[in-house]
């Protein structure tokens, strides 16, 4: 960049001038501070604010199973981001972790160490219910929607119509090739041999006194939202010998929606909550399959109940961040699933999409976690 008596180059190709006179030259000086000011305005709105973190510490929770692979992926969503948040102007580092669990991620974020987690919408109940005014909701995911939950015509099935398609040869938990879902069921699990067995009577009464794989208390599919169907149908989960007499179901819990469903397949558990459908998975029944060969987890098993729609997953940010740098980072979010490396990485979750989310749009959820949560909110 240079400068001399006859031309200007103002920064970033803005304007090209050429000086013939004296009024001309202060004319064009004043251009040229006036243009510099609202560069270095434009700069400094772009810049962390004071408060937000030069490195941005992410962590997930992954409902699938995490290899090398996957961990390789997520390096690569590192770099992702970096390189959209410096195009929007903030120049940080990206550390992407991956959480125990959903409250480990909750507490990291609480404490400080952590600032955008993966929260299922749950979990956000719980945190925002809580700890008041700590965390912001930023996006909500979409996800292909099954061909087996619509119709002809793209409209939802009722529940059973969807299980009597994911129940039919052939299903293996094929994709809409466009539709997009923001919601999604868990399923009760059981093996052909059960069903065959069970299925003259109610599905979720023949699961009192037996013993069912779940995932952690705080997880939405595979104990949340299955706890609310029990109740229903007058039964509850203990974690001892249940009392099939008092309506009482053991919940094993298995880390891992793919580990329960081969508890199942291994004779492990008598049926499993998990989310639909935690069959489909590129790696995780390898070893299984190899094992038993022509047999598949959805050959082996059925669907015999769905609970009501869950609210897809969360990107939450601590209350803390700025709003242009909120901003930022889920406009970034948003571009890495452009990215075949973001697309893979955040297959973690089998997102295809994000939404800008509000607060508010949770405030059914709050209520499921109150109702399942009575003793913490005694006033509703």
């Amino acid at each position: 960049m240079t400068y001399n008596d006859l031309d200007i180059y103002v920064p970033n190709n803005w304007m090209y001038l050429s000086k013939k006179n004296k009024g001309e030259r202060r004319m064009k000086k004043l251009f040229l501070a006036v243009m510099t000011v609202l560069f270095a305005v434009a700069l400094i709105a772009c810049q962390p604010e004071e408060g937000d973190p030069t490195t941005l510490y992410i962590q997930f929770v992954p409902s699938s199973a995490v290899d090398t692979t996957m961990l390789t992926r997520l390096r690569d969503l590192e770099t992702i981001l970096e390189d959209e948040l410096a195009e929007a102007g903030f120049e940080v580092n990206v550390v992407i972790s991956i959480g125990t669990t959903y409250q480990a991620v909750v507490e990291a974020m609480d404490s400080g160490t952590v600032h955008v987690g993966f929260l299922t919408a749950q979990q956000y109940a719980f945190a925002t219910l809580t700890y008041p005014g700590k965390f912001n909701v930023l996006l909500t995911s979409v996800r292909s929607a099954y061909q087996a939950q619509l119709g002809t015509n793209g409209e939802q099935l009722s529940n059973a119509q969807w299980i009597a398609n994911v129940n039919a040869p052939g299903y293996t938990a094929q994709l809409h090739p466009t539709a997009k879902t923001s919601s999604y069921p868990s399923m009760l699990l059981v093996r052909n041999a059960d069903y065959d067995a069970w299925k003259d009577g109610g599905w979720v009464e023949q699961i009192k006194g037996k013993t069912v794989g779940t995932q952690g208390t705080t997880s939405g599919s595979g104990y949340v939202y299955p706890t609310m169907l029990l109740r229903e149908n007058g039964l509850k989960f203990v974690s001892g010998t249940p009392n099939a007499a008092q309506g009482e179901v053991r919940a094993q819990t298995v880390a891992g929606h793919q580990n329960s469903v081969l508890a199942l397949l291994n004779n492990e558990v008598d049926a499993v909550f998990t989310f639909l459908d935690a069959r489909n998975h590129a790696t995780a029944y390898n070893a299984w399959i190899e094992k038993n060969p022509g047999k598949t987890p959805f050959s082996e098993t059925k669907v015999v109940a769905l609970t009501p729609q869950i609210y897809n997953d969360t990107i939450t940010t601590v209350s803390t961040l700025s709003a242009a740098f909120r901003d930022a980072i889920a406009n970034a979010f948003i571009a890495a699933l452009g990215y075949e490396a973001g697309a893979a990485a955040l297959q973690i979750y089998q997102h295809a999409g994000y939404l800008k989310a509000k607060d508010e749009d949770y405030d059914g959820e709050r209520e499921v976690w109150k109702f399942l949560h009575p003793d913490d909110f005694p006033n509703g």
